[in-house]
């Protein structure tokens, strides 16, 4: 039997599309030729999302270069607010668009819509998919959250007595491989140590949840290949720390128990004889 992968990673404006389809009221506005319009296929037939992602083209075509390609693109910013009424707006260009250099953030600024807008920088030539992926978040975080934030050099008073600690699970996305799943296992866990989810985020999160991303006492960053950068953000700016051990497989879940609770204070024996684990009957059952 050969297992054969048909998917490659994408440029890094899928990794946007992953975080705009991922999340609720955020819709994303991208300047691309007719062709690039490939948003539907990898989240209606790939992922089988029971709805179309939150992505807009304006799918000029070649005989628009010779006009005014910057008014097709504020044509259908203006458009997709007035259809779909967002909380937060992220506009930018995919590879081929890139070369046309209409600047998609100052166009959509220009619109003064009354919405969060939020330009993204992706570069098509250099960078990839995962990398669109956080820095789309990265800057999602950083523009929703900054009015909520604390001054230079804040640091986060101690949880009072009583009081159940509470973290954001930072990573998980549209078009990832058992996210919703892992969301789930790593949910259960927290709980029987007494932590409460403040945000999800980008998977279910909505504009609104990300302002309260610093109101939690510390991150679990569940996958850092999308959430890293988003978490140093917080880090640096709500003195919020961050759980470094991820837990896949026995021994990291185990790891990543002890580091909650080494970080929360409470006594994770409980915890660690409750973890529930099929690998030894998995083991038996191969040999």
């Amino acid at each position: 039997m050969q297992l054969t992968v048909w998917t490659y990673e994408g440029p890094p404006h899928v990794g946007a599309m992953r975080i705009a389809t991922a999340m609720r009221d955020v819709h994303y506005v991208l300047h691309a030729p007719q062709g690039d319009t490939y948003a539907d296929l990898l989240f209606t037939m790939i992922e089988r999302l029971p709805r179309r992602p939150p992505v807009t083209y304006t799918t000029f075509q070649a005989r628009d270069l010779g006009g005014d390609t910057a008014g097709l693109f504020q044509d259908a910013v203006r458009d997709a607010f007035e259809r779909f009424q967002p909380k937060a707006l992220l506009v930018g260009a995919s590879c081929t668009a890139e070369l046309i250099q209409d600047d998609p953030g100052g166009l959509a600024r220009a619109l003064n819509l009354p919405i969060p807008v939020v330009p993204l920088e992706l570069p098509s030539y250099q960078k990839k998919e995962n990398w669109g992926a956080a820095e789309t978040f990265y800057q999602l975080v950083r523009a929703l959250s900054t009015p909520q934030a604390p001054p230079p050099g804040f640091k986060r008073p101690a949880r009072e007595l009583g009081t159940r600690p509470s973290c954001n699970i930072l990573g998980p996305t549209a078009l990832g491989f058992r996210h919703r799943d892992d969301v789930r296992a790593v949910t259960e866990i927290l709980e029987r140590l007494g932590v409460d989810i403040n945000v999800v985020a980008p998977l279910g999160a909505s504009p609104s949840d990300l302002a309260r991303l610093g109101e939690a006492d510390f991150n679990v960053l569940l996958y850092p290949e999308t959430g890293f950068q988003a978490a140093q953000w917080l880090a640096r700016t709500f003195d919020q720390p961050t759980v470094k051990s991820i837990p896949i497989g026995l021994g990291a879940t185990r790891d990543f128990i002890a580091e909650v609770a080494a970080l929360c204070g409470v006594d994770a024996a409980a915890a660690l004889q409750s973890a529930p684990s099929h690998s030894s009957w998995y083991s038996h059952s191969v040999d």
